[in-house]
């Protein structure tokens, strides 16, 4: 078997990097499985990493009402059907099925009518809990906290899927209980690409007991993506006189029911429609100075609203809300940005702006908005600390953006808080706020803003030291989130783009790093496009990503695909930018693993030993990529059997790696096991064993223990115990091995077989 999966060549850089011994807690996103549908889903195996992936977890408590009781408006039937399982319908009323999806267009009310829900079942006794859907790692994260906090134990995880042991808990409580899951507009999110949640053996199943029911609101309605028991139930918009309800409770004094009713019709029934415009009118009613243009009645309102209305052309982009709808949204937030304006908050809609160009997952709003950062921006007049959190606070009050003060990372560092504190922005505002300013010619003026202050953000983090994988799974999607969306809309701004993917790099490459090699490939894809359609495909920066992509495709299981990337890419590479650019000699470098990987050793060698010449004499003796190539060169002449020689370079390798490098690094972990392997072949099994066990501890403690690369040292000690003769505690090893790449990494991973092909040698599969 060729264990050489865990050999990093050097960064996507080609600088020097490394990774730091820290605390279990930092390895929270450590490893996500190579699932074949192209959705990463984390399968945090063992119970170091299950403990560390749960404190990194959202507040799964019921969040406040955000409308009371008695003031919730129309709903009663949709209460009646949806929560019939928790005491609250009427007698004689079916409970079946326990789970429901509340479905239905972006701020119609969903997470409002599931809020009520829960607060009804709390009231009937029954334990609740709340998972935020919006971000995928959040989600699970918060799933392992909940099988945490039902009292599961750390052991619970190392032999079992983290699922399996969360439903145990659930199904083994012996008083009624409801999980709600908030915006879970991906059901495959919940499930896995063998059998998605059709089957009921996943994330979401049917809970065991007629007592018990699980909430889920969505905006995704297809019934073919979720399961056949499943029910589903659509929230439609209110009626006219519903909507007129909610308007005169938050504005009682701005007209009579039916110019109520008549806004409410106007307004489509949208509940956060309705909202806005009961809001603006509430803070209208209250203003000491109102200006000549502010709105008091709801007449008033609605004749500025049909007037402004007719020239908002919103395209629909496949999210299933009516051009109507949105229509009706951004004219009200419109209006509700245009008062904040009159009452001195004229940071309100450029910071609203700025922020829908994030991703939908929690945005660190200290992080992303940085006076400092916006002060040489025109669009930021006067950005001090206190008028950004009044506007903040401004923005919050009239519902277009919800902050969120609750710690979450538990990080025991001076500026912990400025990483908790983070706000949400409904899904819709930022996709109609992006569509509003693209349409003004303002979206890229706002973005270049955005991509100065990731780049600044991004280059304060480093993605090779775990203490801050953390922090870049906050910050990791909103380093991406805006290249799609200049994908998006074909933007080829150089300069932006630029910038932009100097952030993805990093959050990619941490990714990579993570051993998270399907969502690197993802994200690196996402990056090669831009940067083609941006700078060109030859371009060094296309050039240094195709090669970072090929990376982790390699990585991800496909040798093959890799291999071909490689070798255009190299003829490519030297064409445009010479054969002693570093870009080129990365790219060789990596293709010289890839062969050796693929089986081709000799070619490999004898690749491997020419760009060492030039490595020496372009890059220097040192260099991390120098380095780099001599181990694998290594591998190559251990593979052949020829051990006196590899382990002379091992060593010489270890010797110039530890003059800049820590004995926790990747690398050095990496050219241990290398020589660990020498000495296995070579027959000295105890000077193997010993090596081997001390790097296996090293690993574990540092990546966590489904790290691919702990996986590789453990397989090579399984293979030491084989060939010492006890094959019984080999076998163990191999079996809990294989059972752990197959959850990381897939079964048909090349890894994966060659520790199944390793078991079927022996018979004991």
């Amino acid at each position: 078997m060729q264990d050489e999966g865990g050999v990093v060549e050097g960064p996507h850089d080609g600088s020097s990097q490394h990774l730091t011994v820290q605390s279990s807690h930092a390895l929270n996103r450590a490893q996500q499985a190579a699932q074949q549908s192209g959705i990463q889903y984390n399968i945090f195996i063992g119970a170091a990493q299950a403990r560390s992936v749960a404190a990194t977890a959202p507040p799964i408590v019921v969040p406040q009402l955000k409308i009371a009781s008695e003031t919730l408006r129309g709903r009663a039937d949709l209460l009646e059907y949806a929560g019939g399982f928790i005491g609250t319908a009427r007698p004689g009323a079916t409970s079946e099925p326990r789970v429901t999806v509340l479905y239905g267009l972006g701020g119609v009310g969903k997470t409002t009518l599931a809020l009520e829900i829960a607060h009804r079942a709390i009231q009937n006794h029954h334990k609740v809990w709340w998972i935020p859907a919006d971000e995928i790692e959040s989600m699970r994260s918060a799933l392992y906290a909940l099988a945490f906090s039902l009292g599961a134990q750390d052991e619970d995880f190392d032999h079992a899927h983290p699922s399996d042991v969360l439903w145990r808990y659930l199904n083994s409580l012996d008083h009624s209980w409801l999980l709600v899951i908030d915006n879970a507009d991906d059901p495959a999110a919940l499930g896995s690409s063998s059998g998605g949640i059709q089957q009921g053996t996943e994330w979401l199943r049917p809970p065991a007991v007629d007592r018990n029911g699980i909430i889920i609101s969505s905006r995704n309605g297809r019934p073919e993506r979720w399961a056949s028991w499943i029910r589903m139930c659509h929230v439609p918009p209110l009626t006219p006189e519903a909507g007129a309800r909610i308007l005169v409770d938050l504005a009682r004094h701005a007209g009579d029911e039916q110019e109520a009713i008549s806004l409410s019709a106007a307004l489509g029934g949208v509940p956060l429609a309705l909202e806005l415009a009961g809001r603006y009118l509430a803070s209208a009613a209250t203003d000491p100075f109102p200006g000549e243009d502010t709105l008091r009645s709801f007449t008033a309102y609605q004749v500025n609203f049909d007037r402004r209305l007719g020239h908002v052309d919103m395209p629909v982009e496949g999210s299933g809300e009516s051009a109507g709808s949105r229509r009706a949204l951004t004219t009200t937030w419109e209006i509700s940005l245009d008062l904040l304006e009159r009452q001195g908050h004229d940071l309100a809609r450029p910071l609203l702006r700025l922020l829908s160009c994030c991703g939908l997952s929690p945005v660190p709003y200290r992080v992303v908005i940085r006076p400092e950062a916006l002060e040489g921006s025109e669009l930021f007049p006067q950005p001090t600390a206190q008028r950004i959190g009044s506007s903040l606070r401004a923005l919050d009050g009239l519902g277009l953006i919800s902050i969120d003060l609750v710690p979450r990372i538990h990080e025991q560092t001076d500026d912990a808080g400025t990483w908790e504190s983070r706000l949400t922005m409904h899904p819709l505002v930022r996709t109609v706020t992006r569509q509003n300013m693209h349409r003004q010619g303002v979206l890229q003026a706002y973005l270049a803003v955005l991509a100065t202050t990731m780049d600044k953000v991004s280059a304060e983090l480093d993605p090779n030291n775990a203490y801050h994988w953390p922090r870049w799974s906050i910050l990791a999607s909103h380093c991406t989130a805006p290249l799609e969306l200049i994908g998006q809309l074909q933007i080829r701004d150089a300069d932006l783009v630029r910038t932009f993917l100097r952030a993805a790099e990093r959050s990619a490459w941490y990714r990579y790093m993570a051993g998270q090699y399907m969502q690197a490939s993802i994200d690196y894809q996402l990056l090669l496009d831009a940067a083609e359609r941006a700078l060109g495909a030859v371009s060094a920066e296309a050039l240094s990503i195709s090669n970072n992509l090929a990376r982790s495709i390699r990585d991800g299981g496909d040798n093959a695909r890799a291999q071909a990337m490689l070798r255009t890419l190299v003829a490519t590479a030297d064409a445009s930018l010479g054969s002693e650019h570093p870009t080129v000699l990365s790219i060789r470098l990596n293709l010289g693993r890839t062969l050796r990987e693929g089986g081709q050793v000799t070619t490999a060698e004898s690749d491997l030993r020419a760009l060492l010449d030039d490595d020496r004499r372009v890059l220097g003796e040192l260099h991390a990529d120098t380095i780099a190539t001599a181990l694998n060169l290594g591998v190559c002449l251990r593979l052949q059997s020829r051990f006196d020689e590899a382990e002379v370079v091992y060593r010489q390798v270890l010797s110039d790696w530890r003059q800049a490098h820590s004995a926790a690094e990747l690398t050095t972990l990496d050219i241990r096991f290398e020589l660990a392997e020498t000495m296995h072949q070579k027959g000295d099994l105890a000077q193997a064993e010993s090596e081997l066990r001390d790097l296996l501890a090293t690993a574990s403690g540092v990546y966590g223990e489904a790290h691919p690369n702990t996986l590789i040292i453990r397989h090579g000690l399984a293979g030491v115990l084989r060939s010492s003769g006890r094959l019984e505690a080999a076998n163990v090893e191999f079996r809990e091995v294989l059972r752990l790449q197959r959850g990381e990494l897939g079964p048909e991973h090349p890894l994966s077989r060659a520790t199944e092909a390793a078991l079927e040698d022996r018979g004991t599969s």
